[in-house]
């Protein structure tokens, strides 16, 4: 039976984008966390919980907000392959990026080249490759594609990031992926930087009383209660807004 192997190679700028920042305002909102419950929801976001991180909590969404450059509310647009690393002698290390259509730049989104046609192109962990014992480790396929990447997480998706553009690659390049726009340039999300609203909770919420969002790459209420008021994007974009973070 082939075994998934997991990847070890963490993205170390993204940890080193977490650090902590104080306060962009003081809670907008006074009202009392809602229940939260990830996991019952339709979307399936295990494909992006790939590795374990030790990292700096943002204790409020303005917190991050406000350290970071690019703050954005949109759909997800689609998903295509990223780059593949040739990081060890040992299998590739495989990126996928998830294409975000922006609907409401809160921050850092107009003007930037990066940006095109207001499309973020985020890359992500693609996850485990799948050992093969009679093939070579370079030839080791991800367990997962982009295809179950777009079955878990599809198309027009609700979404918030806080993105920061790459900074250039160090690890040899065995393919660079699909090709971007021109002046588009791939971006990085903090653990904390990835929200999505899920359809199916935010039905449920109607009558429960439970948010509809839930954390990308992290669990959504690793910061705290202070990320537990919003029932769905909007109502977090309307309370960035009321922080000052709006173009």
């Amino acid at each position: 039976m082939r075994k998934p192997f997991i990847l070890a190679l963490a993205l170390a700028a993204v940890t080193a984008l977490s650090a902590c920042s104080s306060s962009h305002g003081a809670q907008a909102n006074p009202s009392q966390p809602l229940a939260y419950a990830e996991g019952k929801g339709g979307l399936d976001i295990s494909v992006l919980r790939t590795a374990e991180r030790d990292f700096p909590i943002y204790e409020t969404p303005e917190q991050l907000a406000t350290a970071k450059p690019i703050v954005a509310a949109g759909v997800i647009d689609g998903w295509q392959q990223g780059p593949i690393l040739d990081s060890t002698a040992g299998p590739l290390d495989y990126r996928v990026v998830m294409r975000v259509r922006v609907t409401e730049p809160l921050k850092g989104v107009k003007g930037r080249q990066s940006i095109p046609d207001n499309l973020v192109f985020i890359e992500l962990s693609q996850g485990a490759v799948l050992s093969q014992p009679n093939v070579p480790a370079k030839q080791w396929k991800p367990e997962k594609s982009v295809e179950d990447f777009e079955k878990a997480l599809p198309v027009g998706t609700k979404v918030l990031v806080f993105p920061i553009e790459r900074p250039v690659q160090e690890l040899p390049m065995a393919n660079p992926g699909a090709p971007l726009p021109a002046n588009a340039q791939l971006m990085l999300l903090p653990p904390q930087g990835l929200i999505l609203e899920d359809p199916q909770l935010a039905k449920q919420g109607a009558t429960s009383g439970a948010t509809s969002l839930v954390g990308g790459l992290e669990k959504l209420n690793v910061g705290g209660a202070g990320w537990l008021k919003y029932r769905d994007i909007q109502s977090l974009v309307d309370h960035l807004k009321a922080q000052g973070f709006k173009e």
